[in-house]
Parts: C-alpha cells; structure tokens; sequence
C-alpha cells in the first residue's frame, strides 16, 4: 500500500488506513457489514467502555487486525505510527499452528489447538495489549451470541472463561466487568 497522508490525528490516519486495507472484507451473518466495523467497535469498546484514551492503545486497538487480516507488513505500521502502535499490533497477532502441527487432527482438537496457542499469546502480553484484546473479546462475544450455533457458542464461552482467567481483572476492569456481564 502507498503510505498513507499525513493530514490529521494518528487515530484518524489509523480509521483511514484500517478502512483502505480492510476493503472488500465482510464480517459473518445473513446480511454481513464491512469488516472494518469490527475495529472500530473494538475501538469504541476500549475508549468508551474501557475509558482509555491514550492514542497509541486507540490507535492499535483500530489496526489490530491489520497483521492477520491483510498485506500490510509490521515495517509499515511502525514507519507509519511509531514504534509503541506497531508492538502492540503485533503483540495482538495470533500465533496459529502450522501446516505440520495440525496435520490429522479433527476439528475439535484444532480449535482446541489454536485456543491455547491464544490463551499463551495474551498471557505473555502487555496490560495494553490485554486491555485491546478485552475489547477485542467483548465485540467477538456479542457477534458470537447473535451467529454461533449452540455448541459454537458454548464453546466460545468457555475460551472467553479461560481469557478472564489469564487476564487480570485490574486490567480494565470496566470491559472485564462487560464481558463477565455478557457472559451471564
């Protein structure tokens, strides 16, 4: 991607760059939106739920997706918005099994697989990068409950147990608090 204009806020070149590169995508459901709805509503859940309002976690929490969802490489996010922005990102990128270490495996056992490799990645992150993927977490869960399936949605529930149990609730106890709520 050409690298973006320089013109305004590093949270509004982040909405820009999120919407350009995230084109095309679709979230799941019978009449799905853009997908660039999903970082804006994790945005919105750190900022207004989570009540954070230091840029680069907003900032972040917009492109968070960026490394796993399209071309964009880490070298851009940091030459674009800084050093702090781009550790966060890619504190944010999941680790997902290879090829190799899935090969065989049923369904199960490799969501089961790539819900540990999850759980590892956010235990070793920063209370940042936790507070981005509490809001994450919580705009996932409420998509889950409209589109998962029974067993599905158990399932996520579960997980979503597990990352409570990773991440402290002095985290952000505003959006750990919301999502416990949503699991109720």
């Amino acid at each position: 991607m050409e690298g973006p204009r320089l013109d305004g806020s590093k949270l509004d070149l982040a909405i820009q760059v999120a919407a350009e590169l995230h084109r095309g995508q679709t979230r799941d459901g019978e009449v799905p939106l853009p997908y660039v709805t999903h970082p804006l509503e994790v945005l919105s859940n750190l900022r207004y739920i989570g009540e954070v309002t230091e840029e680069d976690s907003l900032v972040a929490a917009t492109l968070h997706d960026l490394l796993e969802m399209t071309e964009i490489c880490s070298s851009e996010i940091l030459e674009w918005f800084g050093p702090k922005v781009q550790g966060l990102v890619m504190e944010l990128t999941r680790t997902e099994p290879t090829p190799d270490e899935i090969a065989g495996k049923n369904r199960d056992e490799v969501w089961e697989m790539r819900s540990d490799y999850l759980l590892y990645d956010i235990a070793r992150m920063s209370a940042a990068a936790q507070a981005i993927k509490l809001a994450d977490r919580l705009a996932n869960l409420r998509e889950a409950k409209r589109m998962k399936g029974d067993r599905k949605l158990e399932r996520y529930y579960e997980q979503t147990q597990r990352i409570l149990k990773v991440i402290p609730r002095v985290v952000n106890r505003r959006l750990w608090d919301a999502i416990r709520a949503e699991l109720a």
